[in-house]
This record gives C-alpha cells, structure tokens and sequence, in this order.
C-alpha cells in the first residue's frame, strides 16, 4: 500500500463521505482515490478560498467536521482568509493541503507552510513519514474536534508515493476529548442570585454558546421575572415565550431597543460579547452586566462586564435557578409588554423611497419576509446589505439554520458559505444574501453552485458599489465614486454560467421573481437592483 492510500484509508475510517477542494499536483491522485475506491462526494471549487469556506458552511450546517483539500504552495495561500475565518469561529476543519518535496527547497511552488498554517488556522499536522501517514491523519481530526478549529494535514507529494512498511503506525482513537461542562463556583452563584433579587428590570441574553441552555434560560427568566433576548446567532431561540424581545444588538428593532434601554441587569450566557451586542453603549446604558461563559478568555474581552462568571450556561441558569426565590415583576412582565411583542411589526414606521433606479431594499425585504418558506437555512455574507436581512427578516438559528460568517468581516463569503450549506442539508432551502461588490470577487462559484445543483436562492443586493465604504466617505468629504462601479447585469452573468436568475428592479418584478423560483429545488439568482441611497447606518 501506498502512503497516499494509507491516507485515504484514514480519512474515511473518520467518517468523511463529502470533501470540498481544488485539484493541482499533490493533492489530485488522493482525490481520486478517495472518489474512485472509496465514493467519496468531491465537490470541486474554482477557487481554494471559496473551497474552504464551502467546507466551512457544510460543518457548520451539519455539525460535523468540514474536510477540504488544496495544492501546494499558491493552492494552500489562497485561502488563508477562509481558513482564519474558520479559526476566529471555532469550526472543526481539516485542511488536506498537498506540499512540495523537502528536498527540493527551490521548487517553484515551495514556501514555508508551517508559519502561513499556523498565522490562519492556528494549528499544523505534518505527515512525516508513510509508517506515520494514518497516525498523523487521526491527530488532525482529533485537533480539530477538541480547539475545536481549523487543523492543517500537510502532505508533501513524494511521500504520497512512498511505500507503508508493515510495522505503520496505528491511526490514534477518532473520539476526541471532551472536558466535562465546567460549573460555576457557588460565591458566583450566589453573587448572581443576589444581583437577579435586587433588580427592578433584568434581561437574559442568549447566545450562540446557550442554544442546548434554552429551556433552562427559559425557566431562569420565568424564576426572576426577567424578560429574553438573544444575540443575532441564537435568533428564535425563545420563539414563543411571550416575553421574548427577539435580537438584541446593533440591529435590534425598535420595540427591543425601547425595552433594553430601561434595563438595570443584563445577564449573557454564552454570547459573544461586544461592542455590536451592545451596540457601542447605546442599547442598554444604565444596566449593570454580568457575562456567563464557558470560556474564561471570552469574558469582559471585547465589551466590559461588572462580573464575569466561568460556567457552562445550563450548568448555571440550573444553578442559580435552584438558589433563587421566585419574584414577581408585574411591572416589568406586564400583560402589555407582551400585547407589544404580538403586535411588533418591523416595518412600521418605515417610509419606503421610489426610485427609478432600483426597489427600496427595506420594502423588497418585507416581500422576502411573505414569500421566503420558513424552514429554510439563511445565509448572510459580509457588507452594509446584511443589515436588511438581519434587521427586519426572521431567520431561526435554531438547528444550525443560520449561518454568519462575519468572523474576520471578509466580503465574498455568502456564496461559498451557501453552496456548503445547501450540500451539507438538502432537506431544506437555503437563501442567502449577498451583495455585488461581494459577489463579484468570488463569479467562479456561480459555475460551482451550478454544478452542485443544491437547492440555494442567492439574492444579490446590487447597490452599484461598496454601499459601506459609500456611505462612510460621504461626511469626510471624500468623493464616493472611489466605492461606486458601473452596473453589470449578475442574471446574465449567473445565467451564462448555468445558474437560473431573475433581475428585479421594483415590488411587482419582486413578486413576479418569487412566483417562478418558488419553491426553491435547485439553484437560483435572484439580482436586485436596490436604491444606494437608502443606507444602513448600524452596519
């Protein structure tokens, strides 16, 4: 048996049916034999930075470990951005990324890999020898299940070749080490069930990191009369608790920012806290802040708190629930309050905007909000277009069905992420919305989703320009046609490249757009051409 083999043989003992990638010299002979002997799905990218997000979007859609592989040198630093994007939000990954022969340092694709895998991902399995190739591939997957977090397997391409002696080296155990849910200490405890009798108006936010705490977060609230919120990853996760304000943050509505704003406690569990959740001091000012979080380094890092509590967030909700007198706050939890949430409209109040040009955003939003099926996963890349969507449509992150990979604030990422999303669950649709400055840097994987055929709406937000950098230019004086570029037409564009598309310019092309690419069973385009003068400011 070959190395290269050994390797395969590896990487599906750890379960991978599906792997994302780009094929060059050192990786491609692997891909073919993961595909021709073993079935793997091998989902082939124009780009290797499209690639390992595509990988990214399925892991974070499925749960499970995303597997990608590139090519040496050029192959593996193109997708340095993906694979930081990956690290800066957890996501177990393993990058297969074929190398050049050690012997040969001037080879024309040689660079050191070691120092770029660790300066992006953050952590570096080399293949060593072939006696160690299976050896080497389980401490990969095992690294990248317990960061958890992007992992680096680098193979260079004359080992692949190289014969596996009969004394190899056994593949470690798949099963990665889980550490028990850490507990808070009982002065915290009762630090927190003090502050929680005191207060006159508490709020319970919930993060990505409390999604398995919801019901315990729930019966917490219920205990101490504290109303619920969530930050935009754990939206809809207290869906139907007729105290629960939605998404707290920058882009809170109205109705939560009116309620926040006379808060005298903010209790976090498990949500990232910053200077968004808060939105920059304005959203609950007079509160006090207690952040809950499982990891020590996340508390009080990027946004203040008056106490910082290390515990698992159900451990701790359970905790403090059992400690806790229940309170009464009428005041607080009122019977109107609740007839408010029922009632909230998001687009009340608006004053849409006619133009020639193209549709208010906000108003083509409102028809996304009738028309999009509820089960769906949404997708929604980087730039001032995301502030629409996540403003004033309902998307549930529960069951891994909204993905926001704003980690590193790279745009060009809503189409990859779909195209791994609508692979990794075909059971549902996936919509996901991108802008054109963003589109454009990444057209190739118009040909990817084509290809794939996975059930993905992509609805390009098309302002004509960077509509942040725009807007951003304006009050310094600077000419924002630096930030502006001629219109193209995206539907041609998609079309050319196998992709359905609709161009929608008002509210009845909208309409008619929806009629003919719902339900959505397989790829779509939707180019909306918007107002750039309608701006939001929040992003």
């Amino acid at each position: 048996m070959r190395a290269g083999e050994a390797i395969a043989d590896a990487i599906v003992a750890h379960g991978v049916d599906t792997i994302f990638g780009l094929l060059g010299d050192a990786n491609m002979f692997l891909v073919a034999d993961l595909v021709q002997r073993h079935g793997v799905r091998f989902v082939a990218a124009r780009n290797e930075n499209a690639a390992v997000m595509m990988a990214d979007g399925w892991a974070r859609a499925t749960g499970r470990c995303g597997v990608v592989t590139v090519t040496q040198g050029p192959g593996l630093a193109v997708a340095g951005a993906a694979l930081t994007i990956a690290r800066q939000a957890g996501t177990p990954l393993v990058l297969i990324a074929g190398d050049t022969p050690p012997g040969d340092p001037l080879h024309v694709q040689s660079f050191p890999q070691q120092p770029f895998a660790l300066a992006t991902a953050g952590a570096f399995v080399p293949v060593t020898a072939p006696a160690t190739a299976a050896r080497d591939v389980g401490l990969a997957f095992r690294a990248a299940a317990e960061r958890p977090g992007p992992v680096v397997l680098d193979v260079p391409i004359d080992l692949q070749d190289e014969p596996v002696p009969a004394e190899a080296v056994p593949a470690p155990a798949v099963a990665a080490y889980r550490p028990a849910a850490p507990a808070p200490t009982d002065e915290a405890v009762a630090e927190l069930v003090g502050l929680l009798a005191a207060a006159h108006r508490p709020v319970l936010l919930a993060g990505r990191g409390a999604e398995a705490a919801a019901e315990d977060v729930r019966r917490l609230a219920d205990r101490c009369g504290a109303v619920l919120a969530t930050t935009v990853l754990a939206a809809g996760l207290f869906a139907g608790h007729p105290y629960h304000l939605g998404v707290a943050g920058g882009l809170a509505r109205p109705l939560t920012r009116r309620v926040l704003a006379d808060a005298d406690l903010v209790v976090t569990f498990g949500a990232g806290l910053n200077r968004w959740t808060a939105d920059h001091g304005a959203l609950f000012p007079a509160a006090r802040v207690v952040a809950v979080d499982a990891d020590t380094r996340a508390l009080g890092a990027r946004w203040p708190v008056d106490l910082g509590i290390v515990g698992d967030a159900a451990v701790t909700a359970r905790a403090v629930t059992a400690r806790l007198d229940p309170v009464e706050r009428p005041g607080w939890r009122s019977p109107a309050l609740a007839a408010q949430i029922v009632a909230a409209d998001p687009f009340d109040g608006i004053e849409f905007v006619e133009g020639a040009a193209g549709i208010d955003p906000r108003a083509f939003i409102r028809i996304c909000a009738r028309r999009l099926p509820v089960r769906r996963t949404t997708v929604v890349g980087v730039g001032q277009f995301g502030g629409w969507p996540n403003l004033l449509l309902d998307s549930s992150a529960v069951d891994r069905a909204f993905i926001a990979p704003w980690e590193f604030g790279s745009i060009g990422v809503g189409l990859p992420y779909a195209v791994g999303a609508g692979v990794g669950r075909p059971d549902r649709p996936v919509v996901a919305f991108e802008g054109d400055g963003s589109l454009l840097t990444g057209l190739g994987e118009l040909d990817t989703l084509a290809r794939v055929g996975a059930p993905v709406l992509l609805v390009v937000l098309d302002d004509g320009g960077y509509g942040a950098e725009v807007r951003k230019f304006g009050p310094r004086g600077v000419d924002p046609a630096l930030a502006r570029f001629p219109a193209r037409d995206l539907a041609a564009v998609a079309r050319s490249l196998g992709v359905p598309a609709w161009t929608v310019t008002d509210q009845a092309g909208a309409e008619a757009a929806f009629d003919e690419v719902l339900p959505v069973t397989g790829p779509g385009v939707l180019h909306v051409r918007v107002l750039p003068e309608v701006t939001q400011e929040r992003f």
